[in-house]
C-alpha cells in the first residue's frame, strides 16, 4: 500500500491522487496540520509535501513521485516513450509546478475577496489559536513570497493578461484534440490541470475559464477519467 502525506489544498496533491487513481493503483491519505510540521520533518526532511511512503522509501517533489510512480506502476502509463513527445511532458509538467503554480498562489491567496475565502481552507484543522495568527500571517507570507519569485509583484491588470495569455494557450494547444500530448491523457494534462483547478478558487480566473469551452471540457474529461479519491 502507498501512502501520500499531504497539506490541505496543495495543487500537488490532486495531480498525485489522479495519477494513482488512473493506473488503479491503491493508496491511503494521510493529512497533516501546520502545527504537525516537526512530525512532518520525520517524513520529509525538508518539510515538503505532498510525498509519497512505499515499501520503506519516501519520495518528495511531485516529479520525482509522478517517474517513481511512472516506473513502479507502468500500466497504464501517463508519460509517452517517444523522446518528442516525453520532452513536451516534461516541459509542460515544468510549466505547471515553476510558472503557474505561483500564479494560483498569488490568485487564490493574495488577491482581495479570494485570500478571505480560500484561506481558512488552508487552516481548518488547524487549532483556533493557531488559526487566528494563521489568518494574518499567511497572506502575507505568500505575498513575500511570490513577490520575491516574481508573479507577486504583478499588478492586477498585468496578472489578469498573464492569466488569459496561460489560458488561451492551452486552448491552442489543445486545438481539435481531447489531450495536450500524443492525442491521449499524460502527466502534462493532470499537471495542468491540478493548476487550473486551483484558478477555479479565484474569482475573475474561473470566469475567465468559461470564456474557453475547450478548455473546460477538456477539465471535464480529465475529472471522467481520473479521481482524487484514495483507495
Amino acid at each position: 500500500m502507498l501512502t501520500l502525506h499531504q497539506y490541505a489544498q496543495s495543487p500537488f496533491n490532486q495531480k498525485i491522487q489522479r495519477m494513482l487513481n488512473y493506473k488503479g493503483v491503491p493508496f491511503e491519505e494521510v493529512y497533516w496540520r501546520i502545527a504537525d510540521r516537526s512530525k512532518v520533518l520525520k517524513i520529509s526532511p525538508s518539510g515538503k509535501l505532498p510525498a509519497l511512503e512505499h515499501d520503506g522509501k519516501v519520495v518528495v517533489d511531485s516529479t520525482d513521485m509522478a517517474y517513481y510512480i511512472e516506473q513502479a506502476f507502468p500500466e497504464h502509463p501517463l508519460v509517452p516513450t517517444s523522446p518528442r513527445q516525453r520532452g513536451l511532458v516534461h516541459a509542460l509538467e515544468d510549466w505547471a509546478d515553476e510558472s503557474l503554480y505561483f500564479y494560483e498562489m498569488v490568485l487564490r491567496f493574495t488577491t482581495p475577496g479570494n485570500s478571505e475565502k480560500n484561506t481558512p481552507k488552508l487552516i481548518e484543522n488547524e487549532s483556533p489559536a493557531l488559526r487566528w495568527l494563521l489568518k494574518r500571517m499567511i497572506p502575507r507570507l505568500l505575498r513575500k513570497a511570490t513577490a520575491s519569485q516574481g508573479i507577486g509583484r504583478k499588478s492586477r491588470e498585468q496578472l489578469t493578461v498573464d492569466t488569459r495569455r496561460h489560458i488561451e494557450a492551452v486552448a491552442n494547444m489543445l486545438g481539435q484534440e481531447d489531450w495536450l500530448v500524443a492525442n491521449r491523457l499524460t502527466l502534462a494534462d493532470l499537471s495542468v490541470y491540478a493548476m487550473f483547478q486551483c484558478f477555479r478558487d479565484a474569482d475573475f480566473a474561473a470566469a475567465m475559464l468559461e470564456e474557453y469551452p475547450s478548455v473546460t471540457a477538456w477539465m471535464t474529461r480529465i475529472e471522467a477519467n481520473t479521481s482524487t479519491r484514495a483507495s
